[in-house]
């Protein structure tokens, strides 16, 4: 996991890791004025209450849930929408590092749209599920990052080696060691709530979920390639 994590650092200056991260960081920043317009035109049919204090309470804690909301789900949308350019990331890493693999097949646009909407979709769920925990302090941290860990790792190696096997294969692969995928899931989801790293935390998961196939195939097809440990 560590040198998967280490390889995927090291390229972090290809142009085509640059193009990914700004076109991802711009449709998330556009997804959230979308949100926040929505949120704020969705209280204008709170009923208004006699006592003003009841008033201000509401407006407090609509704005605090909002911003909290935004804490927690800000990287796990640029994760998803970063999921739409994961060909470019996918096939930068394959060039560089495994160039004697068979080439991966690339995920239509349309397909790689749904993906994202269904991730997000299962995540929204799940955290809205947890969110009174989210309240305790100490436990809000602790389920975050186990709960998130497991979505993260599930879905990006989805992402990653569906392109090469169908469902069936690529569930197999995930479950040969799952514990080595699901603690870079939690580091990655921890990286997600670090100001600054978490806009380059999704390019790097991806990046090491290749490296992390590829090890996996390399166990179950002897000579496919080369990798670099």
């Amino acid at each position: 996991m560590l040198s998967a994590i280490q390889l995927a650092v090291s390229q972090l200056g290809d142009p085509a890791f640059r193009s990914v991260m700004i076109k991802s960081l711009g449709l998330t920043l556009l997804v959230f004025i979308l949100l926040g317009f929505g949120v704020s035109e969705a209280l204008n049919f709170v009923p208004q209450f006699e006592w003003s204090w009841v008033n201000t309470v509401i407006s407090f804690f609509s704005a605090f849930g909002f911003v909290l909301g935004g804490f927690f789900l800000f990287p796990l949308v640029i994760s998803a929408l970063i999921g739409l350019f994961l060909d470019d990331i996918s096939d930068a890493v394959e060039r560089k590092y495994y160039p004697n693999d068979d080439p991966a097949e690339d995920i239509p646009l349309l397909s790689s749209i749904w993906d994202a909407i269904k991730f997000l979709g299962l995540v929204a769920l799940c955290n809205i599920v947890a969110l009174p925990l989210y309240f305790i302090p100490g436990i809000n941290l602790f389920v975050y990052y186990l709960l998130n860990g497991y979505l993260i790792s599930r879905e990006y190696f989805q992402m990653v080696a569906i392109r090469h096997h169908d469902t069936e294969e690529v569930t197999r692969l995930r479950k040969t060691n799952a514990t080595e995928l699901y603690l870079l899931g939690i580091v990655v989801a921890f990286c997600l709530t670090v100001p600054i790293l978490n806009l380059i935390t999704p390019i790097i998961a991806t990046a090491a979920m290749v490296h992390l196939y590829k090890k996996r195939y390399r166990r179950i097809a002897p000579g496919k390639g080369v990798i670099v440990r």
